[in-house]
C-alpha cells in the first residue's frame, strides 16, 4: 500500500511562495554581512566619507510688497 500526499495547488503555490521570499531575505541578509550593508567592498579601501554638515543650510525669504489684495485691485 503506498501513502502519497495530494496537496492542494493553491497550498502549493502559497508553499513556493514563502519559500522563494525566504530564499530571498537569506540571500539579501548574506550579502548585508559581506558588503558592510552599504554596498561596498570590504577588500577595497574608500577615501574617508565627509559628512554633510558642512554646507551651510539653506534659507527662504519671501518678500511681499504691499497690501494684500492691491494688486488684484488694479484690474
Amino acid at each position: 500500500m503506498e501513502f502519497y500526499l495530494e496537496i492542494d495547488p493553491v497550498t502549493l503555490n502559497l508553499i513556493i511562495l514563502v519559500s522563494s521570499y525566504v530564499i530571498l531575505l537569506l540571500v539579501f541578509l548574506i550579502s548585508c554581512v559581506l558588503y558592510d550593508c552599504r554596498g561596498k567592498d570590504p577588500s577595497k579601501e574608500y577615501a574617508p566619507e565627509v559628512p554633510a554638515d558642512t554646507q551651510p543650510p539653506i534659507r527662504l525669504v519671501v518678500m511681499q510688497q504691499g497690501s494684500p489684495g492691491t494688486h488684484w485691485a488694479k484690474g
